[in-house]
């Protein structure tokens, strides 16, 4: 089984050593994203450091960097772990601005229909009671007439069909 993670020499090109901690990964980077011209030589240099050629892979100095890097993988998950659910709520912050932006677009949209509705519905309403109050004043006494010979005995005055009250 091929090694994925350990001491690199030239994992970056500016960095002699250092610890790579997927070496398929970046060889994929490498392949990707660095120009086609440096490629060669990148994958060339680009080697882990098999565990026993390590200098002082039994030193103090090893071990305590060992327990660091330990520390650190685990921070780093923990960070990655945090960072995905700020990307999330991030997301999540702007489908509903974006819902939000929308609902408000057609809010305004609607409030300004219901302004124009509402003063047409205004015009028409005077315009109604205008024509109401000319028929009645024109057919007066022919609405009289005809309230007298279809409701015999009805109670009304002129302003209420409840005088006594």
């Amino acid at each position: 089984m091929k090694r994925k993670s350990g001491l690199a020499h030239l994992c970056h090109h500016d960095i002699h050593w250092e610890f790579c901690f997927d070496y398929e990964e970046r060889v994929e980077f490498i392949n990707l994203h660095k120009p086609i011209e440096e490629q060669p030589s990148r994958l060339k240099w680009f080697k882990l450091v098999p565990d026993d050629k390590i200098p002082g892979n039994d030193s103090p100095a090893w071990e305590a960097y060992l327990t660091a890097r330990k520390a650190y993988l685990t921070a780093r998950k923990a960070y990655l772990t945090a960072r995905k659910a700020y990307d999330t709520a991030w997301e999540a912050y702007n489908t509903a601005r974006k819902a939000y932006d929308t609902a408000w677009e057609a809010y305004h949209t609607a409030w300004e229909a219901y302004v124009t509705a509402w003063e047409a519905y205004d015009t028409a309403w005077e315009a109604y009671l205008t024509a109401w109050k000319a028929y009645v004043t024109a057919f007066s006494k022919e609405l009289d007439q005809l309230h007298a010979k279809l409701f015999p005995g009805c109670p009304w005055d002129g302003k209420t069909m409840f005088p006594e009250k």
